[in-house]
């Protein structure tokens, strides 16, 4: 099925208002002339060598006004096309897809809280992180490094220990790398830590929580940890075998690969996605919790999840999980206050989430930019512009951001 080009903004919300989340995502292709620029900014990015292709799904207002695939899987001429079915390795969007998503169902199921401490979850976390808490490991202040080599874990992994449970033993005598609440580190091992708590507390694992309390409610068929022969088949490449042959529906993170997600979930990557399916959380998290007519969260859960709680003698901003634009070339002074805000995560196969609270406008981009055969020359080269002009494509739909625009002419 297929829109004309002309869709107006009252025919998309009966559209999806009257679909299935399972119709919905049938819909091949969705635009607006109010954001014909995004055409010409995800293409510059295929044209310029940044990614074989991409999946882009935007909105405001609560609606979805463009869905579009672009390009092909890899950089092979005679490679599939994409499309919006096209499933894609989250990397480090999981950590707000996943483990922050299952975080607040426990939450808000009353199983959990912040200030709970990590060791009351995890017995033997201490080193110094004794009086770390859950909080701490979602804005990133836990004191944990950022990174961790798994061959170290490999070394002192005991006999018919699994991977994550070596993972999770080692994090646990790790010697804070700064004082917790002093600094803030984005770091993987909080994820990772984080996605323990949650298994330890909910009983089961996560992905299991997750498709119970929230993706099968939003209706997310094409979102999990542990995929199909078919689902893989239907995944952008992320990397070549030495054979030539592409890695498909393969974790490609080096850490959340070593974990695994059969026994245990990652926590820091490793969730599989779409595009329809990540605009349908983005648009339940803008209606404070509910789509469709579905509650999955309550407004005080999802206000709650995207405030400000870094501490207080730190300048930077963070949900729980997300990150918080603080005002500048994404963010206006009018996001400045509590929901008001505009949160992000970035990926690095080359996944981006962007929602603002204040328009309930939102940006999904998945590409698989990691994919070798490029003209990239370093991390996100190329990439940025097209997250910035994305972003600023939405804003501009928005009377009250004109000012804030016109200011900044020609900035990307």
């Amino acid at each position: 099925m297929k829109l004309p080009h002309t869709v107006t903004t009252a025919m998309l919300f009966c559209l999806f208002a009257c679909c299935s989340p399972s119709d919905a995502q049938l819909l091949r292709t969705v635009t607006n002339p109010a954001l014909s620029s995004v055409e010409g900014i995800v293409r510059q990015g295929i044209d310029q060598g940044v990614y074989p292709g991409a999946v882009v799904v935007a909105g405001s207002n609560g609606e979805v006004l463009w869905a579009k695939a672009y390009g092909r899987a890899s950089w092979d001429e005679k490679a599939p096309a994409m499309g919006l079915d096209t499933i894609f390795d989250l990397a480090s969007v999981s950590k707000v897809a996943g483990t922050t998503m299952a975080a607040m169902a426990l939450l808000e199921d009353g199983k959990l809280s912040l200030d709970d401490r990590v060791s009351k979850h995890i017995p033997g976390f201490g080193a110094g992180k004794e009086d770390v808490t859950v909080r701490d490991l979602l804005t990133h202040v836990s004191g944990l490094k950022p990174y961790e080599n798994s061959a170290t874990v490999e070394k002192t992994r005991k006999e018919g220990e699994s991977a994550a449970d070596a993972l999770i033993r080692h994090y646990c005598a790790l010697p804070p790398a700064y004082p917790p609440r002093q600094q803030e580190r984005y770091s993987c091992l909080n994820m990772q830590t984080m996605a323990r708590v949650v298994e330890n507390c909910a009983g089961e694992r996560m992905e299991d929580l997750l498709k119970r309390r929230v993706y099968r409610p939003l209706g997310m068929t094409g979102t999990g940890y542990v995929l199909s022969a078919r689902q893989k088949a239907k995944c952008a490449p992320t990397a070549k075998r030495k054979d030539g042959s592409l890695v498909q529906g393969v974790v490609h993170d080096p850490l959340a690969n070593y974990h695994g997600s059969v026994e245990h979930c990652p926590g820091n990557a490793g969730l599989f996605s779409t595009g329809p399916d990540l605009a349908r959380l983005c648009r339940m998290i803008l209606a404070r919790g509910t789509l469709d007519g579905v509650r999955v969260f309550t407004p005080g859960t999802i206000a709650r999840m995207t405030a400000d709680h870094s501490p207080a003698a730190l300048k930077g901003r963070r949900a729980l999980g997300w990150g918080i634009y603080t005002p500048g070339r994404f963010a206006t002074p009018l996001n400045d206050e509590p929901g008001s805000y505009m949160l992000a995560h970035t990926g690095f196969t080359g996944t981006y989430l962007w929602m603002d609270q204040r328009t309930r406008s939102f940006v999904v981009l998945l590409t698989n930019y990691v994919l070798p055969g490029g003209a990239k020359s370093g991390k996100d080269a190329g990439l940025a512009p097209v997250r910035m002009g994305l972003v600023r494509a939405v804003m501009s739909l928005q009377p009250e951001y004109a000012e804030f625009l016109k200011s900044q002419p020609g900035r990307n």
